[in-house]
Parts: structure tokens; sequence; C-alpha cells
């Protein structure tokens, strides 16, 4: 089992297969890095590409470089550590997300598309709904 932070919570959930992160507080950079890592770490043994990271409790003001790191060491990283594309849905508060769309990071390149695909939302519900989508009907979903 992974180290748990202080400052975030994440866990892993077999049906349907989903590693949950949640920001408890603003993250330093330092702390945004050692987020990555136990997300990581979290879904390293299920081998799970499914990523519901919860981010309403952050800010969107770390340097430009932080992002820069994300796209392009960590989510690749990521990537060749599952052996899948790997399906990252964000929840934030709209001032985070209009503050990435207004520094270009919102958007990953078409260029990082086999690495992974994001999705930005304001909700956990329309969140959850993506993910559902982008498994498509190959993954068993527990019955009601």
């Amino acid at each position: 089992m992974p180290p748990s932070l202080s400052y975030y919570a994440a866990h892993y959930q077999a049906y349907p297969p989903l590693v949950h992160g949640q920001v408890l507080r603003p993250l330093s950079v330092t702390e945004f890095t050692e987020v990555c890592e136990l997300l990581l770490a979290t879904a390293r043994p299920h081998g799970c590409p499914y990523w519901l990271l919860d981010g309403r409790a952050d800010s969107a003001d770390r340097p430009g470089d932080v992002y820069e790191w994300l796209v392009e060491d960590f989510l690749p990283r990521a990537r060749r550590t599952l052996v899948h594309v790997l399906y990252v849905a964000f929840v934030a508060e709209p001032a985070f997300w209009a503050t990435l769309q207004l520094r270009s990071f919102a958007q990953p390149a078409a260029t990082v598309a086999a690495t992974f695909r994001a999705g930005w939302f304001t909700s956990e519900a329309e969140a959850l709904a993506w993910l559902d989508q982008q498994r498509g009907p190959e993954v068993p979903q527990e019955s009601a």
C-alpha cells in the first residue's frame, strides 16, 4: 500500500477500476510532484490507468514548468509503467480551470494523445461519466 500524505488522499477501487485522489489543501510545487508519485504508486500494483483527481481544494498558482514536467516527464513515465494510455479526469473549481486555460495548460498537445487523455470537470459526476465512456464496454460494472 502506498504511503499516505497529510495533504492528499489516494486510494484504489476495484470495480470499476479507478484510482481516486483528493487534494486536502493547496499544494506546494514539491507536494504536487510527491502527489503524482503517490498516484502512480497507488495505480502500479493494479495496472490501473483510470484516475479521478479531485483538486477542488488546490490552486492553479504554480509555475508553468511544473505542468511541463507533468506532460513531458511524469505522464509518459506513468504510461510506460502502467502499459496503458492513462485516462485522467480532473475535478477543479471553475476559477482553477479558467486559469489553466489562460495559461494554455488545460489542453495537452495532440502529440501526447498516445500517452494520456485528460478531461476537466467541475463536478465528480461528470468526471466519472467521462471515465466510464473511456473504459468502453469491456470493463465489468458492479451490479446494483
